[in-house]
């Protein structure tokens, strides 16, 4: 008798546990749908503390707007107050927005279908959700361009690649970065191989925060190069060779992986 006791407390309390989680996730997509006005779609849902929510946060949601899959962000209630939930989206839409105005120039120095991303990191206390009508345009002219613009792409190769080959286009991709408009720009490039899918780390790399050193793929290395590496801004923070006076340093600033 004590035994089916403990087996039905047991029971009872997964299934509060696993009612307790989907309420959570009900609750957060209730107030981010009121919050904007529209609809989203849950893709995950990272599990957050439930005895230490204040000192750890709590259950943190991947989302995306129904019918657009492609504007990935973040969703959390806030750990002081329930009744806020705190999320990103208003950047993941003026990143897409400012990926598809770019788009044209951007895909003329990537080989046809690769997979890339517009990224902007803004700070919290920069924007909020009386902007989301607000064109990325608009909020630059306003803003201090205290933010950063980041193009994550991922290029397909048989076998280790030719870096130098693809000099040129990511000097052009870095330069078009740095004309957007902002204090801090990145080109980010993996190099990987034919046989990968990376479409779906690319399309959610604005909340994934995997490192192309970390992704699991057959990865052989990156291009990675901000702001620092401009002949312009260059403060002594990056080594002299490896400063962007030409193209011909993009490859010398590759690193591989694995060697």
């Amino acid at each position: 008798m004590k035994k089916w006791i403990k087996l039905s407390a047991a029971i009872f309390f997964v299934i509060m546990g696993g009612a307790g989680c989907m309420s959570s996730e009900s609750i957060v997509l209730a107030k981010l749908e009121e919050k904007y006005n529209q609809k989203f779609s849950i893709e995950g849902v990272k599990e957050g503390s439930k005895a230490f929510a204040q000192m750890y946060g709590k259950d943190k949601l991947t989302v995306h707007p129904e019918g657009n899959p492609e504007a990935v962000f973040l969703a959390q209630e806030d750990k002081d107050d329930k009744e806020v939930v705190n999320d990103n989206y208003v950047l993941a839409k003026w990143a897409e927005e400012l990926k598809a105005k770019l788009a044209d120039q951007i895909e003329k120095e990537l080989p046809p279908g690769t997979p890339y991303k517009v990224l902007l990191r803004i700070a919290p206390d920069k924007y909020d959700k009386s902007m989301v009508n607000m064109s990325f345009d608009e909020y630059l002219e306003k803003s201090d361009q205290d933010f950063s613009v980041v193009l994550k792409a991922g290029i397909k190769t048989e076998g280790k690649p030719e870096v130098s080959q693809f000099n040129e286009n990511i000097y052009n991709l870095y330069n078009l970065m740095k004309s957007v408009g902002t204090e801090r720009y990145t080109v980010s490039v993996g190099f990987v191989d034919n046989s990968e899918d990376i479409s779906d780390y690319i399309r959610t790399s604005l909340v994934n925060n995997i490192a192309w050193s970390n992704l699991k793929a057959k990865v052989y290395g990156e291009v990675n190069v901000d702001y620092r590496f401009d002949p312009e801004n260059n403060s002594g923070m990056v080594d002299e060779s490896l400063v962007l006076t030409g193209p011909e340093r993009i490859a010398v600033n590759y690193q591989p992986f694995g060697e």
